[in-house]
């Protein structure tokens, strides 16, 4: 079109731009400045690309660059560490990038590269002219301002609390940063988003957004006071979950956040702990039972309510070495808690165990690893007692998988054969007699008795789902030689594991457990084997 059509083109609206204005002093850019940067490099390429055409509006286009600030030339977004490579790409359309140059001019010379690798060859020497002019006079921001920070922050909050809001990570990642001097806001503004980018990354198996999920667990776990979880509360627990950015500001004078340093500060806080979280995060899927068993068995159980406990362990400064030994502590603690609670057919549902993990969080902040174990000594989690045995079922097959996969470990890493059944695919509960009431009349005159001590976890094993296919219905007799073939714990049914197996000899004489072979698996055996397993919890957590 013809630069009068132009003219009467509708707006094109680009959101508002929230400033903070100080008398004698330059603009603070609370919201846009993602916006204007990109704009000022479109610029940069329009001017550089056409700006030789006639009629081009140069003179226009520079001053939306780069303008006079009282006899100073500036940048209309002017930051210090970018301004080399700003003026290079306003001089030349190039920069050759440094190594001291931080990764947010990186980022903006990648960035002005995508412009002329994506550019939309309908727009050319034909009509760029037209299309300068469309930008500089069609393509609108509405300039929101205050001469207060704080007061730029609400502003920002309540306009994007309208329709599609920002996402509690954006709205505090804002409000931090309002809080932020100038010349530090940039650092923060970088540390903040890797923390976002290196959450976006981590895949949870729940469908909860890791990026969200994190801020949750760490303020609940190591921040927040009131842990009241009623629905009618608004405790600190209640408050973070609704809305953590909110939460944040309403306790600012608490947290310590009072001048910009402090900000900053919180800022490389929760990049400390986001990179711990990442840490447990890549430790369960690396599936590294040998140095993290437990951490591995809490995930394997469903249990999402881990890292919050470990991340309350943990202090910020802490050593990889320490961190790594706090994982470890925890982890094995928190093993105890959910076995225990399985073997008495207690629920580990997060809804269950909500309340008493994070009061224990608050318990275990920031404390080093002898006072953890210490704290951990005395089962500040109330316990059931190892009493009678679990028996299967429907509702808790995955869950005594886990337990007996768990159990089977503890025997083969004091035998030095670690061989962790779930690291395996195809691993299921199975029987050790067979579905066959009438082999075993001697013993059962009623059939529904015959099935709950065949589901009692000491008739249990865990097993490739091809086991079952090939045995699974022959009877103990038959079987017995082909569990010799198989994991530690189905070994032990075999006389020949007592012959020739040093490691497992020493073990079983300093543990005094009553590990037997079996020639024949009756009820007595059943109820012997589930006594066995249950010791050998014991003997792990003594």
């Amino acid at each position: 079109d013809t630069l009068d059509k132009i003219r009467d083109y509708d707006p094109y609206f680009m959101g508002e731009i929230v400033l903070s204005l100080k008398e004698g002093k330059r603009s603070s850019i609370i919201d846009g400045q993602q916006r204007i940067t990109t704009f000022t490099l479109l610029l940069i390429y329009l001017l550089k690309t056409y700006g030789h055409l006639s009629k081009f509006p140069c003179a226009d286009i520079e001053k939306l660059i780069y303008s006079d600030d009282f006899g100073t030339p500036r940048f209309n977004l002017d930051i210090a560490e970018r301004k080399d490579c700003m003026l290079s790409l306003y001089e030349t359309g190039t920069y050759i990038i440094k190594d001291s140059d931080p990764i947010s001019v990186k980022n903006i010379l990648d960035r002005y590269s995508d412009i002329a690798d994506s550019w939309n060859e309908k727009i050319n020497e034909t009509n760029a002219v037209a299309f300068a002019y469309w930008i500089k006079e069609k393509v609108i921001f509405s300039k929101v301002w205050t001469n207060s920070d704080e007061f730029a922050y609400v502003i920002f909050e309540t306009m994007n609390d309208r329709g599609f809001s920002l996402t509690q990570v954006e709205m505090l990642r804002s409000y931090l940063l309002a809080n932020i001097t100038a010349e530090a806001r940039e650092n923060a503004m970088h540390e903040f988003d890797e923390v976002v980018k290196q959450l976006v990354n981590i895949k949870l198996s729940s469908k909860s957004k890791a990026e969200f999920e994190f801020f949750k667990l760490y303020f609940r776990g190591h921040l927040a006071e009131g842990l009241s979880q009623s629905k009618d509360s608004n405790s600190d627990f209640i408050r973070i979950g609704k809305e953590f950015h909110r939460w944040v500001r309403d306790n600012s004078f608490d947290l310590g956040l009072k001048e910009s340093s402090d900000y900053v500060g919180f800022i490389s806080k929760i990049a400390y702990f986001a990179k711990q979280y990442a840490k447990i995060n890549n430790l369960i899927l690396s599936r590294n039972t040998k140095d993290y068993l437990y951490l591995i068995v809490n995930h394997d159980y469903g249990f999402t309510l881990q890292p919050a406990l470990i991340l309350a362990a943990i202090k910020y400064g802490d050593t990889e070495e320490v961190v790594t030994k706090k994982i470890q502590i925890v982890s094995k603690y928190l093993t105890k808690v959910l076995s225990w609670r399985v073997w008495n057919h207690w629920m580990i549902s997060q809804s269950s165990l909500e309340s008493p993990i994070y009061e224990l969080c608050k318990k275990i902040r920031d404390k080093d690893t002898d006072e953890l174990n210490k704290i951990f000594n005395e089962d500040p989690i109330e316990l059931p007692k190892l009493e009678n045995s679990p028996t299967l079922n429907q509702q808790n097959r995955n869950r005594l998988r886990v337990l007996i996969s768990l159990i089977t470990e503890i025997v083969a890493v004091e035998a030095n054969a670690s061989d962790y059944m779930l690291n395996k695919k195809d691993i299921e509960v199975e029987h050790i007699w067979s579905d066959h009431f009438e082999r075993h009349l001697d013993e059962f005159t009623d059939e529904s008795e015959f099935a709950t001590v065949r589901n009692n976890i000491g008739d249990l094993l865990v097993l490739p789902k091809s086991f079952n296919a090939s045995f699974g219905d022959v009877p103990y007799e038959s079987k017995m030689e082909q569990y010799f073939e198989q994991n530690i714990l189905a070994q032990t049914l075999n006389k020949r594991k007592y012959i020739n197996n040093p490691d497992f000899r020493r073990f079983i004489e300093r543990s005094q457990l009553q590990f037997k072979n079996y020639e024949h698996f009756n009820r007595a055996s059943v109820l012997e084997r589930a006594e066995l397993y249950k010791n050998i919890l014991l003997y792990n957590w003594k």
